[in-house]
Parts: structure tokens; sequence; C-alpha cells
């Protein structure tokens, strides 16, 4: 039974960082983006910027999504990051504090706090903060739970011997520390079970002190796994687990004289001093390394070298699943595949332009083979965003991942009329070299132009979620709507007159009019969602 407590008590522990994940995201989500990147002004801002986000969202896992979410948005460099990750190290060893210290015993100040917030309140941010509380209590309830849960450990034979052949050989509790870390993805709940364990009389000092360092190398782990998919996110992955195994090497012989030293100087419980130990780690670490920050992250340049041979397969650079537990990472990424999309269907515009201009085929397949990123982006963004719904959002954030959804297969749908309709109308009028008169074409050129200029408003409304572009975007498609049948009538008016060009080109003429138009229609679809308070 006491087997199913403690399971019970990780379950609590994870479920209340996962809901101090999620207020935070509500309360400081935008802002920690935008604090990130503006980390790039010297590396002392850099430093305690780091500091600062891993305050306001008390997870490792977080922390490294947001930092790989920056560097492939290309806000930051992996150097650069590598400086953050050292103050926000230090930042997650606030909330263990708190834990040692045995401020668990006020989570029912913090649930009777929290509710209130959480239950009855209409903004995103009320909301948020009542998330935040409620994730605190559960945290600290947590380890109540788990105090409780390992107190019949404490006379078990078994558990005894295995303890003294474990701290015999402390390599493998550090081997044991980053798999736990690695498993529960919770460097905060990874040191509560030590302390758990610790304050029971089960796991020793010199075993917890073991124990810790093992949790840090397990915090390179886990950004070598939220990066590896990219060079400069391996990078940085590969710098931090460089910093930390560094750091392992230098301190963990010391352990025997730091906890000795420890016990007879320092008049703590041995709870607060895992804590500390966990602190004094990441901030000797800091010091250490981070005037050799620059140089290592050279090194490592050199040891992972950009992939300029290598041939990748086409996909989505900026979708991660690793970040779906966090809705506003996960949303900003898909943001960002969204005006990939965006740029594709820009240039595929772009030539089909130049196509029907310098009557030349040779673009047609590039822009074909355009469509097929698109169709592949479009795939992967809508599967992306249905697996971050089922992963439960609030209203606001179900409302922008429709929104997202909707603008990906507007341009998805504008990429088919480019592929299948303008392409083939272009091919055709080059086969039966078929000339617009100088006047008609003079009308497409400039119809071709105003469509892509709507394209980029349309983007830039997405991006900006700007209501006075939609605002636009709206009197744009309008128009273009009545631009279209003005440039029907003065094409029927040359046909009238008898002019041959216009009479020989008119099917193609009047059906290129006709796909722009549908293309235009489809970029404003995206000002709806906006005008309606859909993305807010």
């Amino acid at each position: 039974m006491s087997a199913f407590h403690f399971f019970a008590g990780v379950a609590l522990m994870l479920y209340g960082i996962r809901m101090l994940r999620k207020g935070s995201d509500r309360l400081f989500g935008a802002r920690l983006r935008r604090m990130i990147q503006t980390a790039t002004r010297g590396r002392v801002r850099t430093f305690f910027t780091g500091f600062a986000v891993s305050i306001l969202t008390p997870s490792s896992t977080a922390v490294a999504l947001l930092s790989v979410e920056a560097i492939n948005a290309g806000y930051v460099t992996f150097q650069q990051m590598l400086v953050f990750m050292f103050g926000a190290n230090i930042g997650f060893t606030l909330t263990v504090q708190l834990l040692a210290f045995k401020f668990y015993v006020f989570n029912s100040v913090f649930f009777v706090c929290g509710m209130p917030f959480f239950l009855f309140s209409r903004s995103r941010s009320g909301k948020g903060f009542g998330r935040f509380l409620l994730g605190m209590g559960f945290l600290l309830l947590s380890i109540q739970v788990l105090s409780s849960a390992v107190a019949p450990l404490k006379g078990s034979l078994e558990v005894q011997q295995i303890m003294e052949v474990l701290e015999r050989h402390p390599v493998w509790i550090v081997v044991f520390g980053v798999a736990i870390k690695t498993l529960l993805q919770s460097a905060t709940a990874t040191i509560g079970i030590a302390i758990a364990l610790n304050s029971q009389g089960i796991l020793s000092l010199d075993a917890a002190f073991a124990f810790v360092i093992g949790v840090n190398i397990g915090i390179g782990v886990t950004a070598m796994i939220a990066g590896f998919h990219r060079v400069d996110t391996r990078r940085m992955a590969a710098g931090s687990l460089f910093f930390m195994l560094a750091g392992a090497l230098i301190f963990f012989p010391l352990i025997p004289f730091l906890s000795a030293w420890a016990r007879s100087s320092v008049h703590l419980a041995d709870t607060q001093l895992i804590a500390h130990a966990y602190s004094f780690f990441n901030i000797a670490l800091a010091v250490i390394f981070l005037p050799l920050a620059p140089k290592i992250g050279a090194l490592i340049e050199k040891w992972i070298p950009a992939e300029t041979e290598k041939q990748q397969a086409f996909g989505p650079l900026y979708l991660d699943k690793t970040s779906l537990d966090s809705p506003i990472v996960a949303l900003g990424q898909s943001s960002r595949e969204i005006l990939r999309m965006a740029d594709l269907v820009g240039a595929m515009l772009r030539d089909t332009h130049c196509v029907f201009r310098e009557n030349n085929c040779d673009r047609c397949k590039e822009i074909q083979r355009r469509d097929d990123e698109v169709d592949i982006l479009n795939g992967e963004i809508k599967q992306f965003l249905t697996k971050l719904f089922e992963q439960g959002l609030d209203n606001e954030e179900a409302r922008r991942e429709i929104a997202f959804l909707s603008f990906a297969g507007e341009l998805e749908n504008i990429g088919d009329i480019i592929d299948k309709n303008l392409v083939e109308l272009a091919e055709k009028r080059i086969a039966s070299k078929v000339e617009f008169s100088a006047e008609g074409w003079a009308e497409l050129d400039e119809f071709f132009s105003k469509v892509r200029e709507n394209l980029e408003l349309a983007a830039l409304a997405f991006a900006g979620r700007d209501r006075l572009l939609a605002e636009k975007l709206i009197r744009h498609k309008q128009f273009i709507n009545k631009w279209e049948r003005d440039l029907r009538e003065r094409h029927f008016q040359r046909l009238h007159k008898g002019v041959e060009l216009s009479r020989e080109s008119s099917v193609i003429h009047l059906d290129v009019l006709t796909n722009l138009k549908h293309i235009n229609s489809h970029l404003a679809a995206v000002a709806y969602p906006i005008l309606e308070n859909e993305i807010s």
C-alpha cells in the first residue's frame, strides 16, 4: 500500500508542476517570450533574464522548450542561450528551497486562495493566477504524501541493504538521478523525492548530494532531447550537458568533504542542506564556466558543424511535439510554421506572376514543388494542433487553435489555386502562343501586384493579431471584387472594339482574374477571427 501512496505522491507532484506551468503560461506567456527576445543585450542581462524566466515558469522542461523556440525563431544564438541557462538553472532551485524548509505546511493556504480565482475569474490572467496557486498547493502537499508513503521503508532490512550498496557505489546514485529526472521531466519533482526519502532517514546526505548531481546532468539530457532535431538547438543542448558533466566531474569526488563540512559548520536539517547543495552546485557552475561560455560555444560549433552537404527531407522547422504540454509554446511554434507556409505561397504567387510576364515555363516545376511543400506543412500543422487540442485548452487557446487551422487551410487552398489553375493557364497560354493586349496585360500585372500585396498584409495581420490590418484586408477584399468587375467590363469593351489580341486571350484573361479574386477572398478570411476577437 505504501508503494501506491508513493506513486500517488509522485503523480500529485507532477500534476502540481503541470498546474504551475499552465498558470505561468497564462500569466506570463507572451511576456516570457519578449523577455527571451531581449536576452541578447549583454551577458549579464542574459544571465539575469534566465534567472527571472525560471522563477516565472518553474519548470526546466518548459524553459528548455522556450529556449529551443527562441533559437529556432532566430531571436537569440545558441551561445547566448548557454548563458541564459546558467541563470535559469539557479532560478529552478528556489522552488526546491520552499520544499526543503517545510513550507509545505502552508499548502492549504494556497488551495484556499487559489480556488476562487480558478473557478470564478473570467480573465485569462485571473485563471492563470488561480492555477499557479493551486499548482503550488499540490506541489507542497505532495511532499507530505511522499514522506508518509516512504516512512514504513525506514525499518525495512532490504531497503537498508540496497542503500548500503548504493552508498558504496555513489556513481549509481548519480545515474539513478539522471534516469528519474529524464523520466519525470521535472528537476523539482526529482529533488522532492530525494527530500522525502532523506526526511525519513532512508537516503543519507552523501547519497542525496550524489543524487543532486545526477539531477543536474538530467537537466542537460532533457535539453538535448528537446533540441536535438536542429543544429543550433543541438549545440545549445550539448553545451548545457557539457557544463553539467564538467561540474559533476569537479564536485563528485568532493561529496564526502562537502557533506562533512556542511554537518559540522551549517546547523540546518539535512533536507535544507540538500536544497542548498542543489543551489550551490548551479551557482558554482555559473561562477566557474560563465566567463568561458563564449570559448566553449566556439568549440561546440566545431564539434557540431552546420549540415551544409546533407540534404534534409522537407518538413516543419518549428513544430516540436515535446512542447504540446505547454500551449503557449506550441501555439507560438504553430504560428511561425504557418507564417513559413505564407512565405512559400507568396513565392509561388510571385513566380506565377513572373511566368505570365516573361512567357517562360522554367519556374512552373518550382511552383509545383512548393505546392507539395505547402501541402506537407498544412498536414503537419493540422496534426500538431489537433494533438494540442487533445491535451486540453482553455476557451481562448481553443479559439486560437481553430483560427490557426483556418488560416493554414486557406493558404493550402491558395497554393492549390496557383498550382492547379494559374500555372495551367500560364502553360496553356505559352503553348498556344497567345499574347495579351498591352492594355490587358497592364491591368493583369497591376491586379497580380495588388493580390501579392494583400498576401503580405494577411501574414502581418495574422502574426500581429492586428485589428487595423484585419479591417484593411476586408476593405481590400471589397475593392478587389469591384475592381475585378471593372476589369471584366474593360476587357469586354476591347472585344467590342475588335481588338484581336483581346479576343484570342479572352478565356485565359478572364480565368486569371477569377482565380486571383478567389485567392484574395481566401486571404481576407484571416481577418474575421481577429475582428471577432477569436485571436487576442
